[in-house]
């Protein structure tokens, strides 16, 4: 009750600064929006020391962009956004959702310019879901496709007698390959190509569409660029060459042209625009989806951010100290009548991975657990998402390599090198596991049963999780990787769709009215340790305690760098 009276005086006030801004005439246009960057699903603020010393700030998400996009569509009195896009360095996944946004704000009635300085072939393609596409004189589209680049440090490392042993599930499992091998593998260079043949058909598909082109003619124009704006506009690739002081005349011209008024419009900033716009009326909800994150490579105690990335770990740390504490509060909070779960991560620890896909089962017999891919969600990012009762993905995004691997450096010639010389006292025939400078061949042995072991215990999970008999999961596995689009075919996947869709998924699970805009409750891990709760009667899987050193990697070797798709390179 008090809820419902809070709301209503919420409303109320904001009735009567809707009327105060109409007296004061306070009008908007345009709205000018810039984006760039990585562009997350969720901002995660800047850590303390990048806020203190190198004044970062709060990230723009697509999040809250969306909220933004739906605020600005809702208003009679805007015409549309003037979308400055600087350099995208998200995943393709994310330019899709992009898309979606603002195909979805076009269909309001609403006017999208986008207005480019230097794009790359990934941010020219997120423009192409605007009406418009506008740069500068001096301007240049670098549209030049895709490329892909290996370096391979074998034979760099042996010139200091130093060697990398990988033993993985398959030939596919190339996460360790640019340290173990001298030259691309042909299971590597057939799956790098095939990803690369439906991205590059994908970006000819989406520019051909938007600029009124034949596929031929758009591989024609990237096979002769980067052009400058002039000679863009004249292959019809943007809509006009113009400075930012120019762009309200040219905004009246295409008003005029579409039967308007012509009037040059008002361009203003976002800051500016909020204090005109209508404020949207609350609507109460009773229950709510809650949103978790798994950003980054998984790993063991709390999420974290390290200062630099680090190779194989990366940067952002998923820790599954963190993850488990947040389902456990979801679990627990009786507002939440189903869960999110964004997953935008690489994989990492095989061991951790499980973890987390204990308590995500676990949680789905009590909840739907509905899993969102972002940009990546493969490998120990995939163990996680199978544990979900649905699982979406955008056509674009990176997932699968269903498989495991374990890198131990071979450091005996190194040290001889170095004047080292080890006297090792042991008892037992893998005393030495753990501390090695040179496996021993029933290491080796031990290392080969336990990637058979945690192989076996993750196509398990697939298996169960997504209902796909191990022999028919088989062809799938074996650490391949797969696009988005692949994945739904193969039945890896239950939707294409990013988190809208996954929202509305949730909501139809546990019984709610659909509603695209209904909030998302981010949920943390909260102060205190919180213990499980008794596991559902009918659940019958086990959760796995004896993993332990050497870790046992569920890992990706794939990560996104502008419009190239790049092997993690491992040092």
């Amino acid at each position: 009750m008090l809820s419902v009276f809070f709301i209503w005086f919420i409303n109320l006030t904001r009735r009567t600064r809707n009327l105060w801004r109409r007296l004061l005439r306070r009008r908007v246009a345009y709205v000018r929006l810039s984006i760039g960057g990585a562009l997350p699903e969720f901002a995660l603020p800047p850590p303390w020391w990048a806020r203190r010393f190198l004044g970062a700030s709060m990230p723009l998400s697509m999040s809250n962009l969306r909220h933004r996009l739906e605020w600005l569509a809702s208003d009679p009195q805007v015409r549309g956004i003037v979308l400055d896009i600087n350099t995208l360095t998200c995943g393709w996944a994310t330019i899709e959702s992009l898309h979606q946004e603002i195909r979805r704000f076009r269909e309001r009635g609403k006017r999208v310019v986008a207005r480019l300085t230097n794009p790359d072939t990934k941010t020219y393609v997120a423009a192409c879901a605007a009406d418009l596409i506008v740069a500068p004189p001096a301007a240049l589209l670098n549209v030049t496709g895709l490329y892909t680049g290996v370096r391979f440090l074998k034979d760099a490392l042996a010139k200091v007698d130093l060697s990398v042993e990988v033993t993985a599930v398959s030939p596919y499992k190339t996460a360790g390959d640019p340290l173990a091998r001298p030259d691309m593998s042909p299971e590597n260079r057939e799956q790098i190509e095939r990803l690369l043949d439906l991205r590059y058909a994908a970006i000819v598909e989406t520019i051909a569409t938007a600029r009124r082109k034949t596929p031929d003619e758009v591989r024609a124009l990237i096979d002769t660029a980067p052009w400058s704006a002039q000679r863009a506009q004249e292959a019809g690739l943007i809509d006009a060459v113009l400075y930012e002081d120019e762009l309200p005349a040219f905004l009246a011209s295409q008003a005029g042209k579409d039967g308007g008024a012509g009037s040059e419009p008002q361009i203003v900033e976002w800051a500016q625009a909020r204090r005109a716009l209508r404020l949207p009326m609350l609507r109460p909800h009773r229950r709510l989806v809650g949103v978790i994150t798994i950003e980054g490579t998984i790993a063991a105690g709390p999420s974290r951010q390290n200062p630099l990335p680090i190779p194989l770990i990366g940067e952002l740390i998923a820790g599954s100290e963190s993850i488990i504490q947040a389902l456990r509060q979801a679990e627990r909070n009786p507002r939440l009548a189903a869960v999110l779960l964004y997953i935008n991560s690489p994989g990492g620890s095989a061991f951790d991975s499980d973890l987390i896909w204990r308590e995500v089962r676990r949680l789905d017999r009590r909840k739907p657990v509905v899993a969102v891919m972002g940009d990546v969600a493969a490998s120990g990012g995939y163990y996680v998402a199978s544990g979900a009762r649905t699982i979406l993905a955008q056509p674009g995004a990176v997932t699968g390599s269903i498989g495991v691997l374990i890198i131990r450096p071979v450091i005996e010639g190194l040290l001889k090198r170095a004047g080292v010389n080890t006297v090792a006292i042991g008892r037992g025939a893998n005393s030495a596991f753990f501390v090695s400078d040179a496996p021993a061949e029933a290491e080796r042995s031990a290392v080969r049963a336990l990637i058979d072991d945690s192989y076996a215990l993750f196509k398990q999970r697939v298996s169960t999780g997504r209902n796909i008999p191990e022999p028919a999961l088989e062809p799938l596995a074996g650490g391949r990787v797969w696009s988005g689009r692949e994945a739904y075919e193969y039945g890896l996947i239950d939707a294409s769709g990013g988190v809208p869709e996954a929202l509305l998924k949730a909501q139809e699970l546990a019984g709610l009215p659909r509603d695209r805009t209904a909030p998302l409750i981010l949920i943390g891990s909260g102060r205190g340790r919180l213990p499980p709760q008794s596991f559902p009667k009918d659940m019958m899987e086990g959760l796995i305690t004896e993993l332990r050193q050497p870790r046992v990697w569920a890992m990706l070797p794939f990560s996104e760098d502008e419009s190239v798709v790049q092997l993690r390179e491992i040092a």
